[in-house]
């Protein structure tokens, strides 16, 4: 009996400096995660995440805490701090971050997303979600990522895919007028604290 291929996979992808102040120096990353049972190919992409954030960690002299302690502790890797403004008539009117692009991302891909190439060879899946990222914007974490997470989990709930015990639950009620309670699989972010600061 041939196996069937999940409706979906992961991806990690993002752009770090090597050191405090090696611009030109970064380290790119981009690998996909595929698995007969999605939630081990999700457990593989997190693994590989963790991985370069304790890398990162050590070279400081720092061991994992939390995410929001981690964001804090790696502004180095992804944070070159100048500055550049969006000039008007002379004026300065905005702060541009320069650093946008800094982080490491992971998506959930369906599998039968359309598929580009750059020009530089990068390959981009059209249809994915964001379901973790790692960047220079401190307090960054937002609704669309959990969002996001929400569609992953629908993912393994309509197909019958196995999550093992990572599922969460959250009563967003304080965000809706009906009380609702939206299940994600549970991420490095503390989406408890983070969606009560939102309340």
């Amino acid at each position: 009996m041939k196996d069937i291929e999940p409706k979906f996979f992961y991806q990690i992808s993002g752009t770090l400096f090597r050191t405090k102040g090696s611009e030109k120096d970064p380290v790119e990353v981009f690998k996909i995660f595929k698995n007969g049972n999605p939630i081990i190919a999700r457990e593989e992409v997190f693994n590989y995440y963790q991985n370069y954030i304790d890398v990162f960690l050590d070279s400081k002299g720092k061991k994992y805490k939390s995410h929001e302690e981690t964001v804090k502790d790696i502004q180095d890797f992804v944070n070159s701090y100048e500055k550049k403004y969006f000039k008007f008539g002379g004026v300065k009117i905005a702060e541009l971050d320069i650093d946008f692009d800094k982080g490491l991302n992971i998506y959930v891909v369906m599998a039968d997303s359309k598929i580009f190439t750059t020009v530089e060879g990068e390959t981009i899946y059209e249809d994915k979600r964001l379901i973790h990222r790692i960047d220079n914007q401190y307090d960054d974490i937002n609704m669309d990522l959990f969002n996001a997470l929400c569609f992953e989990y629908s993912l393994y709930d309509k197909n019958g895919y196995y999550y093992g015990n990572y599922k969460r639950n959250y009563d967003v009620s304080g965000l809706f007028e009906d009380p609702i309670m939206k299940s994600i699989l549970e991420t490095p972010v503390d989406f408890g604290k983070v969606l009560e600061d939102r309340i």
